[in-house]
């Protein structure tokens, strides 16, 4: 009986990782579904995008002047419940965690909210989490006034599905927060980069599964950029 409830887990557990493959799967989908953006920052390109669970996340971005791909996508689980979809953009495809902290380059995390249970109260909360689980507490106390001012914009927000919320890394001018697509603020240096990467990029980030699904490289949307 005991082996029979160890291996009903098993199963289960199986199940789980093998929905959360299909719900991620390289797919995608024409940009005529998608309203063009016209932002003066960010402007969605004209090509396809990746499904990610009930997002849609643009392959390629152009941000001012550069064009970033699309490096690696996933879903920012919560007890098996999808919260958002996430997508790191760089100047080039790296697998490399450690690499992509350290870059002083323009990259962009996009997260695509995709569950009602998403508060501001919640998004503050839990990227204060991140910030303190990610990162070494030196850190941490260097930048804690860096975070709480990079909080504030989020707070008092009414966040709902379908919004879109872009951390964005400039060289010589900090870390600035977008929320569909409108510029709230920018805060820190290259070290705040490195603090607020470690989020989704560390040795213990929010979700080790998405961190994996962020550092794949690009190697799966490299194709659609040459077709």
């Amino acid at each position: 009986m005991k082996h029979f409830f160890l291996l009903l887990i098993l199963t289960s557990y199986c199940s789980l990782a093998q929905t959360r493959v299909k719900r991620i799967i390289s797919k995608t989908a024409p940009s005529t579904q998608h309203q063009e953006l016209n932002n003066k920052d960010i402007n969605r390109l004209n090509l396809e995008s990746k499904i990610v669970g009930k997002a849609a996340l643009p392959i390629l971005y152009r941000f001012k002047n550069k064009q970033l791909i699309l490096n690696g996508a996933g879903l920012r689980e919560l007890l098996w419940v999808d919260i958002y979809a996430c997508g790191l953009y760089m100047n080039k495809p790296n697998s490399n965690a450690k690499d992509i902290i350290e870059k002083d380059e323009a990259m962009i995390v996009r997260m695509d909210i995709i569950s009602k249970a998403v508060s501001h109260d919640k998004m503050v909360k839990a990227f204060r989490k991140g910030f303190i689980d990610g990162n070494d507490k030196n850190i941490i106390t260097k930048y804690g006034s860096e975070i709480d001012e990079f909080l504030k914009h989020i707070e008092g927000l009414v966040l709902k599905i379908g919004d879109k919320i872009d951390v964005v890394y400039e060289p010589n001018l900090g870390v600035s927060l977008y929320i569909n697509y409108e510029k709230l603020g920018t805060v820190g240096d290259l070290g705040f980069k490195r603090a607020i990467f470690n989020i989704w990029l560390s040795k213990n980030p929010v979700d080790k599964s998405l961190r994996g699904e962020l550092l794949e490289g690009a190697t799966v949307y490299l194709a659609a950029d040459n077709r």
